[in-house]
């Protein structure tokens, strides 16, 4: 395994300000075709499963889990950032929400400080995730970022919390002079 711990975790009050305001995915143009791929990986299962019910509580500017056409009524929104229903870090939100059919954790774990303990949590409210995380990113300089891991050691953390992978994906921006390649599973 190549999992490695790039820097410690922050306080409650340093994460508050790092989080202060939603993510906006338009921002950058990896990000655009980071959330284009994973909206794709979770129309996958809309496809070939009933999905009426879509957490996403690292959501952002909530882009992905609206894509997947659930409505309102079929949404449980949240983010560290304020402005959603469930509001502050995904350790404490994911135990307030109901059972979801279907549970998107985009570019999340790579800042989390037990991204395990998370990935288990997330598996007692769901049957269907949809992950994505910097992969093969050892040299990661952005500050949030608490972990760098390898393809095979996600994969080992999500069978690990009770998931199968079903499918994977790959998404390499890096031609471009972006920092690192994202991978996106679609895990039961």
């Amino acid at each position: 395994m190549t999992r490695r711990r790039l820097r410690p975790a922050y306080t409650p009050d340093e994460l508050a300000r790092i989080y202060a305001a939603p993510h906006d995915h338009t921002r950058w143009d990896d990000h655009r075709l980071r959330v284009g791929a994973t909206i794709e990986a979770c129309r996958w299962f809309t496809s070939v499963e009933d999905v009426h019910t879509v957490a996403d509580l690292s959501c952002g500017d909530a882009a992905i889990a609206r894509s997947l056409g659930t409505g309102a009524d079929g949404l449980v929104l949240g983010d560290y950032a304020p402005g959603y229903a469930y509001t502050g870090p995904i350790e404490a939100t994911v135990e307030q929400i109901p059972d979801v059919d279907l549970f998107i954790c985009s570019e999340t774990l790579e800042h989390l400080d037990d991204p395990d303990t998370v990935l288990k949590q997330i598996r007692a409210k769901t049957g269907r995730l949809v992950l994505s995380t910097p992969i093969d990113a050892g040299h990661d300089a952005n500050p949030e970022h608490y972990w760098s891991w390898a393809r095979t050691d996600v994969e080992h953390m999500l069978t690990a919390a009770g998931f199968t992978v079903e499918v994977f994906m790959a998404v390499d921006p890096r031609p471009a002079g972006r920092y690192y390649q994202f991978g996106i599973w679609a895990a039961r």
